[in-house]
């Protein structure tokens, strides 16, 4: 990570400032309490946000809002993080920021902001939004006070935290987690195993259970067969009653003929009395108007006499038409119906299904009334129409006498009609011999009622015991079924158990051998790295630790080291010296170089360390003008491509690549290049 520039507005004693940051090494000078160690503060505080602060210790007095923009670069990418601080009800509290990335501008919260930062950084630590970043604290940036008191601890206590720099500590913390798994992991298979116990009791029942299932679905294959034998004599006595009921509708529809015929004959019979009558009539007008032209003479015809009569035979003989006309259009109606049925199957009244064949004797019938009644009714229309033109004649001897010639076409007329109605009488007493012999036949017919009444009851008491046995196999067959069903799910059951405590059984297993493996080679060989890490880690430590002590304090007899606990000591002429009897400038340098080491191997064992940037806060107090001199040898030694410095002490501005200035008027802080 490189630094670019940091905005810093309203924060501490800033009210504004921008610094630009180049590579190399970077100076900030300016008086104690001038507002340096802020701008430290406020590129932490960009980068992770409060951490442990408080808001009210970031932002500035009397203002209601602060903000931080750091523009940084990261393997060749620039980002831009701004954080904002907002005083709401009294208190100080870290707003939504906004991160940029080489794709896309973010709005986002402070903890997903901080999370995002360790990704970019790839610091592996947890992005907890109350505490700062140990990796930068220890790897970048630790402030003087920090430094010291790291020198002061307790052996352990210093112990404990540069393991946490070193990322040692992640081998403890492997060692102590895989014990705690061997805890669980041993606590699981005892679980497991009593999970297991019992396979071989449900093994035994689930062979017991196979063997019901076998004998349920014998009993099964039985009844199955049973219900198709049942079903069968079912079908067979259905049918039989269908059988009867469709003789039966056929014997009623021959009632109903029966009572047709009947009425059929009947008029018959009237019509060829009343035709009878009506021939008796015309031959004696005949008879008469054959003696009128015997006496050669004019006379009034009988006929004028008989007009009311003729008339009022004549509205008989329209009514009758009529009558036979309606009953010709409803015997066709019924035999379109007929034919109908017989084409498609299906009644067109009541949509119900019929058979063809039962309808061709209907239809023949029909058929044969139809043309009964056709002709019936030609007679009549002829029979009115020879009463028509009598009535006219009537009209017209009325009027006048006719010549004699009149006289003998009507005496043509008369015979031709007399022998017309002579036919039409011969065919209603055909009509009615007809009806007669049907009657007769439709009687014999209907003779067969009383027997089917019989077969009827038979073919119900049949069909009902055919239904009563069916419903007995079929209850004993769902109950069979059910039982199978029972025995299969409890079959199913059984195994699932039997699974589950397999698989507990090959787990238990397994968590043995990974109990095993853990408690007897991993946290072994775990606890052999870690110690062989940190010896590692230490000697380098002492090594960059005494190279850079002894640039820094000319003295060849002064030696420094550390010991296995990291323990900085101090020899002179083979004694060991106590750290807080040597000089002011001495103790600095053991300090610096103390510091120094444990940023370039903390930066060096952080595995995915992003980071070039070196920031030393005051690190030259006490230090004689021959001392800081070295600084900056020391720090090419180090090769640190960015180096950030806070400092009092101008004789560092030999040095520096860059120097800004921090000045501080009453309250406010000011930055400038000098």
């Amino acid at each position: 990570m490189i630094i670019k520039e940091i905005e810093l507005t309203n924060i501490r004693s800033h009210g504004h400032s921008v610094i630009k940051f180049p590579p190399g090494k970077t100076l900030l000078e300016g008086d104690i309490g001038s507002g340096k160690s802020s701008v430290l503060m406020g590129i932490e505080f960009a980068l992770f946000g409060l951490g442990s602060e408080s808001g009210s210790s970031v932002l500035k007095l009397g203002q209601d809002s602060g903000e931080v923009r750091m523009a940084f670069d990261v393997d060749g990418s620039e980002y831009q993080i701004t954080r904002r601080l907002q005083r709401k009800a009294g208190k100080v509290q870290q707003s939504d920021g906004e991160l940029k990335t080489p794709g896309e501008t973010l709005v986002l919260s402070p903890s997903e902001l901080k999370e995002r930062v360790l990704e970019t950084l790839e610091f592996n630590e947890a992005p907890d939004p109350k505490a700062q970043s140990w990796i930068y604290r220890y790897a970048v940036y630790t402030p003087q006070e920090e430094m010291k008191s790291i020198l002061a601890l307790a052996p352990e206590q210093r112990l404990q935290i540069l393991r946490r720099a070193f990322r040692v500590e992640d081998y403890k913390i492997a060692a102590t987690n895989a014990d705690e798994s061997v805890k669980h992991i041993r606590e699981e298979a005892r679980e497991q195993d009593g999970i297991a116990r019992g396979m071989g009791e449900l093994r035994s029942q689930a062979q017991r259970l196979q063997a019901d299932e076998e004998k349920h679905k014998a009993d099964l294959t039985r009844l199955e067969d049973a219900e198709t034998a049942d079903e069968g004599q079912l079908r067979v006595a259905k049918a039989e009653k269908e059988a009867l009921q469709k003789r039966e509708v056929s014997l009623q529809n021959v009632k109903a003929e029966k009572e047709y015929y009947e009425r059929l004959g009947a008029d018959a019979a009237k019509d060829a009395a009343e035709l009878g009558d009506e021939i008796a009539e015309l031959s004696g007008s005949l008879r008469g108007l054959e003696a009128a032209l015997a006496r050669s003479e004019l006379g009034r015809p009988s006929a004028a006499s008989s007009l009311p009569e003729l008339k009022r035979r004549e509205r008989t003989l329209e009514a009758k038409a009529r009558k036979l006309a309606e009953l010709k259009a409803a015997t066709e109606t019924k035999l379109s119906d007929y034919e109908s049925i017989m084409k498609n199957g299906v009644c067109p009244v009541c949509d119900r299904a019929a058979e063809a064949h039962d309808f061709e004797d209907k239809r023949a019938r029909k058929d044969a009334e139809r043309n009964h009644l056709a002709e019936e009714l030609a007679s009549v229309e002829g029979e009115a129409e020879t009463l028509r033109a009598k009535i006219e004649q009537g009209e017209a001897y009325k009027d006048a006498a006719k010549e004699v010639a009149h006289q003998r076409t009507e005496r043509s007329r008369l015979r031709s009609e007399i022998e017309k109605k002579e036919q039409s009488k011969r065919k209603f007493e055909k009509r009615a011999a007809f009806a007669k012999n049907t009657l007769q036949q439709l009687g014999e017919q209907l003779g067969e009622l009383g027997g089917l009444a019989k077969e009827m009851e038979a073919a119900d008491k049949k069909l009902a015991q055919s239904e009563e046995r069916l419903r007995g196999t079929r209850d004993r067959l769902v109950r069979t079924r059910g039982t199978v069903e029972s025995v299969q799910k409890r079959q199913t059951e059984i195994a699932i158990e039997v699974i589950a405590k397999e698989e507990a059984s090959n787990k238990s297993r397994r968590l043995r051998e990974r109990e095993i493996w853990l408690e007897d080679y991993f946290v072994p060989t775990v606890r052999v790295i870690e110690k062989s890490v940190l010896a590692t880690i230490n000697q380098e430590f002492d090594s960059l630790f005494k190279r850079w002590f002894g640039m820094l304090v000319n003295d060849p007899d002064k030696e420094v080291g550390v010991d296995e606990d990291f323990t900085p000591s101090v020899t002179q002429g083979g004694y060991e010296q106590d750290v807080r009897y040597l000089s002011g400038g001495e103790r600095t340098s053991v300090a610096l170089a103390y510091r120094l080491a444990l940023n370039v191997l903390a930066q060096r064992v952080s595995i995915g360390m992003k980071s070039n940037l070196l920031i030393l806060d005051e690190p030259t107090d006490g230090f004689s003008k021959e001392q800081l001199g070295t600084v900056r040898e020391v720090l090419d030694d180090v090769g640190c491509p960015q180096v950030v410095v806070v400092s009092h002490d101008k004789e560092l501005e030999s040095f520096a690549d860059q120097i800004f200035r921090v000045e501080k008027a009453g309250s406010e802080t000011a930055v400038r290049v000098p």
